[in-house]
């Protein structure tokens, strides 16, 4: 029995236990993910549009995690559409960067490893390096998009006689303890994928200037800028969107 399966298994039971039915609806989210990411790979090195298959992929995988969890409701289906909404400006927004900092294919560093490999792979550089960007942030929108909803029905419910100003400015401070912790969880994940590059490039005894502007530690900050502005506009997106469907609601009854 392998150390993979043995870990699986134990993390299986942790969820059933602590989650309940909710932690095997996430584990079988998490597996339904991992399948679509697959498909979404074989699917790119059969010549479809990296891009075009991220979107796609990212917006089945917000909807897993936020209806297959959490079922169609009114705090899941704005959720839905926030993430939507950042996920197209980011699309712009990395493409823009991306384009203008040249950030596209790989590193020097790194090409020193693939000296034997061709990458003559007949897919975009450019679209790979949006695709990575955009699949770097779309489960931290997903968390802070679902939260903040979340919180503000949970906020109405309880009193109904909240004015929209007063559920915004809830909202607001509900993501703003969010977003501190969802950072860094963003920083930490970026900087722990690369740690062992970053401390060769080290050793290479690069002059600071050159280090900072090292293409693999570029894109690394362009990415967490990046995902940092789209969690940040996800909770004023988000609040407005909540507020506006319980007002529309509130008015039709």
């Amino acid at each position: 029995m392998s150390v993979n399966f043995l870990l699986l298994c134990f993390l299986a039971i942790l969820m059933w236990k602590i989650g309940g039915s909710k932690g095997w609806l996430a584990l079988t989210a998490l597996g339904l993910n991992l399948l679509f990411m697959f498909i979404m790979l074989i699917l790119i090195n059969w010549g479809f549009s990296p891009v075009i298959l991220t979107i796609i992929t990212s917006l089945i995988i917000t909807s897993m995690n936020l209806f297959f969890i959490n079922g169609l409701t009114t705090k899941t289906i704005v959720a839905f559409f926030s993430s939507a909404i950042i996920l197209i400006f980011m699309v712009f927004l990395i493409y823009i960067c991306v384009n203008f900092m040249q950030l596209q294919g790989l590193p020097t560093e790194e090409l020193m490893e693939m000296d034997m490999y061709s990458l003559n792979i007949g897919i975009s550089f450019l679209s790979l390096s949006i695709s990575v960007m955009i699949m770097s942030a779309v489960g931290a929108i997903n968390d802070i998009a679902i939260s903040v909803s979340a919180a503000i029905g949970e906020l109405h419910q309880s009193n109904n006689e909240l004015t929209k100003d007063n559920l915004f400015n809830s909202g607001m401070i509900i993501g703003k303890d969010i977003l501190s912790s969802t950072m860094n969880t963003i920083i930490f994940a970026l900087i722990g994928g690369q740690i062992a590059l970053f401390i060769w490039v080290s050793d290479l005894n690069y002059s600071f200037a050159h280090f900072i502007n090292t293409k693999i530690l570029v894109s690394q900050w362009v990415t967490l800028l990046i995902s940092g502005i789209a969690i940040t506009l996800t909770i004023p997106i988000t609040s407005y969107l909540m507020i506006y469907r319980i007002k529309k609601t509130d008015v039709s009854t």
